[in-house]
C-alpha cells in the first residue's frame, strides 16, 4: 500500500471509530472491553519475540476460546529445571491468537515496555483491552532487564531500550506492508504511543523523545532527583499506586510536576508495585513466578523477592484495581490520538464508576 495513503486511511478510521462508538454522547468511562474483538499475534525480531494485540471483528471470535500464556515459557532453561514438572499456571486474556484483524483499520500503535525481571505478556490485562479500543500495540522483550535473564543467560550482544523499540516500530510498519500478512493495512505508525511499567515507564520516558511519539504513559515510574531527567514537551499520563514499595509514589508525583501540560496523574489507593501488571494473580497463591519460586524452596534474593511479590498481598488493590488504569490509559490515549475530540472521563468525578476502589486525580492543562 502507497505510504501516501496510510495517513488518509488512518484519518478515517479515526473518524469511522469516534462515530460508531458516540463516545461524545454516549460513552461515560472505558472500564469495560471496546466494540472490538482483541486478536494476538507473536512475532520474531532478532533474538526476541514480540506480542502484538490488534482489533478484529467480534464475529471473527464467536466459538473460540481466549488466548492463555504461561509464565513457564518466559523462564531460563536453568529455572524451568528447578521447578516442579506441573508448575505451569496460565494467565487466561481477553485475546484470541491468530483471528482475522478489522478490515477498519489501519489502527494506531502504541508500544509497550515491560518492567525489570519481567516478560513481554506481563499486562496482557491492558494490552487486550487497548485492542478491543482501537489500538494495535506491540510488547518486546526487554531481554537485557527481562525474566529470561533471571537465572539464566544474558543477551548477546545487549540491545539499548531506545534502539530495541524503535526496531519494534520498524518491524510493524514492515507487517502492514507485508502483503497476505495477518496483520496487513492494519498498523499505522506514522503518530505513536508508548506505555510502560516500572523500569518499562523509563523507557517510555526516554522514547516519548521521538518525533513520531505523540503521547507517552508510564505506569509505576517516575523520576529521581539523583537522575537529572528532561521530559518530553509532549501529553503524558502518570499512573502508580500509593503504596508501591519498590518506585516511592512521590517520584511519580514528581514527575507529574515537572512534565510539560497537558499531563494527568492517578494515585490509586491500595495499589502496590505491581497493580499495573498480571503477575500478582498468576498461580494458585497469586505473586507469578517469584512466589511460586519461593512456595518450591528455591533461594531467591531479597531484592528481587520485594520487586517480584510487592503490591500482591491478600490486602492489596489488584483486580480491583484494573478498571482505573484501563479506563486511564485508554481514555488518555483515544484524547491523544483524536478518537475522542473531548477526553472522556479524565476527572476525579468518574470515581462512582469504579466502586471497587478508590483513586485520586490531577491534571496539568
Amino acid at each position: 500500500m502507497p505510504r501516501l495513503i496510510l495517513p488518509l486511511l488512518a484519518l478515517l478510521s479515526f473518524i469511522f471509530a469516534g462515530c460508531a462508538e458516540s463516545s461524545s454522547t454516549t460513552q461515560q468511562s472505558y472500564r469495560e472491553l471496546g466494540p472490538y474483538a482483541a486478536g494476538v499475534t507473536t512475532l520474531t525480531l532478532a533474538d526476541r519475540q514480540v506480542e502484538v494485540w490488534y482489533p478484529s471483528d467480534p464475529e471473527a471470535v464467536v466459538g473460540l476460546e481466549p488466548y492463555s500464556y504461561f509464565i513457564r515459557d518466559s523462564l531460563s532453561e536453568l529455572l524451568v529445571s528447578l521447578l516442579p514438572d506441573d508448575v505451569n499456571p496460565p494467565f487466561v486474556s481477553d485475546a484470541y491468537r491468530e483471528v482475522a484483524g478489522s478490515e477498519e483499520g489501519p489502527f494506531p500503535l502504541v508500544v509497550f515496555a515491560h518492567g525489570a525481571s519481567s516478560y513481554r505478556n506481563q499486562s496482557a490485562f491492558l494490552t487486550a483491552h487497548l485492542a478491543s479500543w482501537g489500538f494495535v500495540v506491540a510488547s518486546i522483550d526487554y531481554l537485557e532487564r527481562g525474566l529470561p535473564s533471571f537465572l539464566g543467560p544474558e543477551p548477546d550482544p545487549r540491545m539499548d531500550d531506545v534502539e530495541l523499540t524503535r526496531m519494534v516500530v520498524t518491524l510493524l510498519a514492515s507487517e502492514n506492508d507485508r502483503e497476505g500478512g495477518l496483520l496487513e493495512g492494519k498498523v499505522s505508525t506514522d503518530r505513536i504511543a508508548i506505555t510502560g511499567h516500572s523500569a518499562g515507564g523509563g523507557t517510555s520516558v526516554r522514547f516519548a523523545d521521538e518525533p513520531d511519539v505523540i503521547t507517552y504513559v508510564p505506569l509505576s515510574a517516575g523520576i529521581s532527583s539523583e537522575r537529572p531527567t528532561t521530559l518530553a514537551d509532549k501529553p503524558s499520563l502518570w499512573l502508580t499506586g500509593k503504596t508501591d514499595g519498590i518506585v516511592d509514589p512521590q517520584r511519580t508525583i514528581d514527575a507529574f510536576n515537572a512534565a510539560s501540560a497537558p499531563t494527568r496523574l492517578v494515585l490509586i489507593d491500595g495499589m502496590g508495585h505491581l497493580g499495573p501488571s498480571d503477575i500478582c494473580t498468576i498461580g494458585d497463591s497469586g505473586g507469578g513466578v517469584i512466589a511460586i519460586a519461593l512456595e518450591v524452596g528455591l533461594p531467591i534474593p531479597d531484592n528481587l523477592v520485594r520487586l517480584g511479590t510487592d503490591g500482591c498481598g491478600e490486602n492489596d488493590v489488584i483486580q480491583d484495581g484494573w478498571p482505573i488504569v484501563r479506563h486511564f490509559v485508554t481514555s488518555h490515549l483515544r484524547w491523544a490520538f483524536g478518537f475522542d475530540e473531548e477526553p472522556i472521563g479524565l476527572s476525579q468525578e468518574v470515581q462512582d464508576q469504579f466502586p471497587e476502589a478508590t483513586f485520586d486525580y490531577e491534571e496539568s492543562l
